[in-house]
């Protein structure tokens, strides 16, 4: 039996679908959670699965599939970062998520970004994992490599995951939609942050690499950074209960000084 359920959220003109991860047996009995988890570029839900069943335990999880990517419609317009960031403002607003704790990966950072800053009320928790994108490599081709070199040192389950959902993406929606993951300023936009954020990496990734994530982390007003030993880009499939653990950590937290940075590696 499937621990979540799927729902279908429809916004201007635009179709999402939503897995929906209820507490189950053995929850803690800590006020519960709520937990947003949004994918990258090409793929789907299904790479955060072994996280969200990690998380579900502490409170509802809630795992969008942005529209053109996995099962959802294909939109008849390229979308921009900030095209999904009202999307999901909208389904927050509609649902009536209380403080989500905001969890992006990959071209996810980007788009939890934008809708921190928009609607700094919705959310005093983000967490980026894999955040690009990197600077030193703002190209497709320069993107494309360092992707061709992660698959060299994930598991062959995150590789599987990954590769089925580019297939069902196809190459016209990932193209199409790559220019918006490209120019996103993310740089510009994490300044304005005024959430408590946690940058999260693997230690051998090499799409997000340690200088690019110590560059943002010391971009956020008040931020923390993870780096997860032995992971890489896939970091929330590789090592889940580590992943899980931080956020956890990061979502209970108390921010005793606004005007702090809480910067630093953290190994567990």
């Amino acid at each position: 039996m499937s621990s979540y359920t799927v729902d279908r959220f429809d916004h201007d003109g635009l179709t999402m679908l939503v897995r929906r991860y209820a507490r189950g047996e053995g929850s803690d009995t800590a006020s519960p959670l709520t937990f947003l988890l949004v994918h990258g570029i090409g793929v789907s839900p299904d790479y955060f699965s072994r996280l969200s069943e990690q998380l579900r335990p502490h409170g509802i999880v809630y795992a969008v599939e942005l529209p053109g990517f996995g099962a959802t419609p294909r939109p008849d317009r390229a979308l921009g970062i900030e095209d999904f960031a009202a999307l999901l403002i909208a389904f927050s607003e509609v649902w009536n998520l209380d403080n989500p704790v905001l969890v992006g990966h990959s071209m996810g950072t980007q788009i939890v970004t934008e809708m921190a800053v928009r609607k700094p009320a919705l959310s005093d928790r983000v967490v980026l994992m894999g955040s690009v994108v990197d600077p030193q490599a703002p190209t497709p081709f320069g993107q494309g490599f360092r992707l061709f070199r992660d698959m060299l040192v994930e598991p062959p389950s995150a590789n599987w995951i990954v590769l089925m959902d580019y297939l069902r993406c196809g190459p016209r929606w990932y193209l199409t939609e790559l220019p918006a993951m490209l120019t996103y300023p993310l740089e510009e936009r994490l300044p304005l942050l005024q959430a408590y954020t946690l940058v999260v990496r693997g230690a051998r990734d090499p799409v997000a690499p340690a200088e690019w994530s110590e560059r943002l982390a010391e971009l956020v007003p008040r931020s923390v950074r993870l780096d997860v030993p032995k992971a890489a880009h896939v970091v929330q499939h590789r090592a889940a209960p580590v992943v899980a653990a931080a956020i956890l950590d990061h979502a209970r937290s108390s921010v005793v000084d606004p005007g702090l940075h809480f910067r630093g590696d953290r190994e567990r």
